[in-house]
Order: structure tokens, then sequence, then C-alpha cells
């Protein structure tokens, strides 16, 4: 597992503040839209497994100069996803977001984003995709939270 994203779910004692509507866990399965005001791309609720999670979203003609994916751990540590697919600490500020450098293909791109087990006592994860084209960022946010059923 990537060091920084585990051991911050393991180690957050707080709850996740935003939770979105139910949706598919496995965004590949739908084509996503970004917007310049977040949008919302469902919940997956976990025991601690996450299987290969991508979002493919269409462009509609948007050219992206960078691809961006980062997360918020249980509503307070900020992580950004680099290019080779490791975690590393994020300072807030969508201008210093790493360029993971996802392909356009027949104008959408596929958002490589977890593959892992995050840990059952996992305190929930906001994550973000986005890409910009020219000087605005179109994202979208998914959450991530505990599998609470049957307890």
């Amino acid at each position: 597992m990537r060091a920084g994203l585990a051991h911050g779910l393991r180690r957050s004692a707080f709850v996740l503040a935003l939770v979105f509507g139910a949706a598919s866990a496995f965004a590949d399965e739908a084509v996503h839209r970004l917007s310049v005001d977040g949008a919302r791309l469902g919940t997956l609720f976990t025991d601690g497994p996450v299987d290969d999670l991508r979002f493919t979203v269409a462009l509609d003609g948007d050219v992206p100069t960078a691809t961006h994916v980062w997360a918020v751990i249980g509503a307070a540590q900020r992580r950004q996803r680099t290019n080779e697919g490791y975690w590393v600490p994020w300072n807030g500020d969508p201008n210093s977001l790493i360029d993971n450098r996802f392909p356009v293909i027949d104008d959408r791109v596929v958002f490589k984003v977890l593959d892992e087990d995050i840990g059952a006592d996992n305190m929930g994860v906001t994550i973000s995709v986005g890409y910009r084209s020219g000087d605005v960022l179109k994202y979208g946010v998914f959450g991530i939270i505990p599998n609470t059923a049957g307890q």
C-alpha cells in the first residue's frame, strides 16, 4: 500500500465532513463531467478494500494542460497523487497540484485513483479528480467512508 494515504487513514480521528449521494463505486462504469464548482461523483462504503477505483471523464472539447488527483483524509490531512501513483503531502493550494499526466483518448480522460486496502478503520476520505484547461480547474469529488452496516 502507498505509505502516506494508508498511514493517514489509520491515524485520522475525524469523520468525513462531506458525504455525497450513493453512486457506483467505479466510475469506469459511467462517464462523468467535471465542473468549476465540483461535480458529485458518488460515495463508496467500504470495509477497507478499494478495487481499481477509476473515473472516466468526458472533456466535451476541453483541452487539459494538466490532470490531478487529491484527497482529504478524515477531513484534516491533505494528500495528492503523483504521476507514479504515490500519495504525498499537499498544502491545499490548487496551484501546487502535481500533474498526473493521464492521457486524453477520444475526448476522455481515465483517472486511476486507488487499487488498495485503505483499512477497515478508515475515518473517511474525500477524493477529488480534476483537470486544468487554460486558467480553469474543473473537478469532481468522491467520498469513501467506512461501512458501518451490521455494527
